[in-house]
């Protein structure tokens, strides 16, 4: 059965989805706004409307004689074994970093509910991840999962400084508790 072009257009329609069509074959290219940036990305049909793909267009760049490639390609691995659907890739020829995700339709189709589920896990996980791998390649550190506010996940999004003041005050109040503990094992037991 596999999947048509007019098929497709209307699944993105039916999400929201403006796109624009390549005249020369079988792809949407589509924008999409998130929390970390703005992103470019195809929705392919190939092979007779039997593999559908959902593909990034300069997402990211890390050539191959840059600093911090080692610690970005362990990042990019260590995101593709945790991620389902979307997958990270690099190019050694010109460092493009670039996401995608596959679907084989084969005698299939795609129902709405599919393609919705799909579409929005690629653009949440493209967003989530974008702004922690820029960091990496820039700093060579991975600050790990980002909130959409920008701060990594477990972090108050403070300000340094007043995280420091934050972290201390927080100190000093556990350091209380357990003068309070250690005051409490000097009294005698009270029996009943």
């Amino acid at each position: 059965m596999a999947l048509t072009m007019a098929q497709l257009k209307k699944l993105a329609e039916d999400e929201g989805f403006k796109y624009f069509l390549d005249p020369n074959r079988d792809v949407l290219m589509m924008r999409a706004r998130g929390a970390f940036g703005e992103y470019q990305l195809l929705v392919l049909l190939e092979l007779d409307g039997e593999f559908l793909q959902f593909r990034s267009i300069s997402y990211n760049t890390c050539p191959v004689d840059h600093p911090h490639l080692g610690v970005t390609l362990q990042l990019l691995g260590n995101l593709n074994y945790r991620l389902r659907f979307l997958k990270l890739g690099w190019d050694a020829n010109d460092g493009e970093i670039t996401l995608y995700g596959d679907m084989w339709i084969k005698d299939g189709t795609v129902t709405q509910k599919q393609f919705g589920q799909m579409i929005h896990a690629y653009l949440s996980m493209m967003d989530l991840n974008n702004r922690r791998i820029q960091e990496t390649i820039r700093t060579g550190k991975d600050p790990g999962e980002m909130l959409p506010g920008g701060a990594p996940k477990g972090s108050s999004g403070l300000p340094t400084e007043m995280q420091a003041l934050l972290d201390k005050l927080l100190e000093g109040l556990g350091e209380g508790k357990k003068k309070d503990e250690e005051r409490d094992e000097d009294k005698p037991l009270d029996r009943i």
